[in-house]
């Protein structure tokens, strides 16, 4: 059975500029975010974002899974937490994609520039552990041209309706004693 290296909070270190850079490629204001209702959504801060419109990106951090050290194919997991966020998102027009370092081990992480960008709109293509491999075979991955068009096709929010969205997406995870256990990384990207 393949196992990780690493945590996704170290996989989220690789992810996130690397999908920054991406978005920067047609939008000048991107801010990676990892929201609590006591600050990104406070007073002051909705007193200083509140004519500001923008896009809503979220991104789960995976862990890249190998089944061995002589295995060069990575695996990815995809489960039931993040199908639910991934239908909440659908259904307020959040588009909601998975990350995933393609290294075999930390070095390879170093150097990345290879990353498996996940529809998990396709989620009829995934089971639980998938090899990247495969995920390309189906149709599963994005590349930049694919992200920039789910974000552009995307709702436009302000802070006060992206709270609403935050609050109803969190409804859908698992209550557990610091929520839930996969911690999505929230793209917001300032409309022009």
């Amino acid at each position: 059975m393949a196992t990780s290296y690493i945590s996704e909070h170290s996989a989220e270190y690789y992810l996130v500029p690397a999908l920054k850079k991406i978005l920067q490629e047609q939008y000048s204001h991107i801010a990676p975010l990892f929201p609590w209702i006591s600050r990104e959504f406070s007073n002051i801060s909705k007193y200083l974002h509140k004519d500001e419109r923008f896009h809503v990106l979220v991104m789960f951090p995976r862990r890249p899974k190998i089944n061995g050290p002589d295995d060069c194919e990575v695996y990815v997991t995809i489960n039931g937490e993040l199908e639910a966020f991934n239908k909440a998102g659908k259904e307020k027009g959040v588009p909601v994609i998975a990350g995933c370092p393609r290294a075999v081990n930390i070095w390879g992480l170093s150097n990345c520039n290879d990353y498996a960008w996940i529809n998990l709109s396709q989620v009829n293509c995934c089971e639980y552990l998938n090899p990247v491999s495969n995920l390309k075979k189906n149709g599963c991955l994005l590349d930049k041209e694919d992200i920039l068009s789910l974000v552009r096709n995307s709702a436009i929010f302000n802070l006060e309706s992206f709270e609403d969205f935050f609050r109803y997406a969190k409804e859908t995870q698992p209550d557990r004693m610091y929520g839930s256990q996969y911690k999505p990384v929230y793209f917001l990207i300032k409309t022009h």
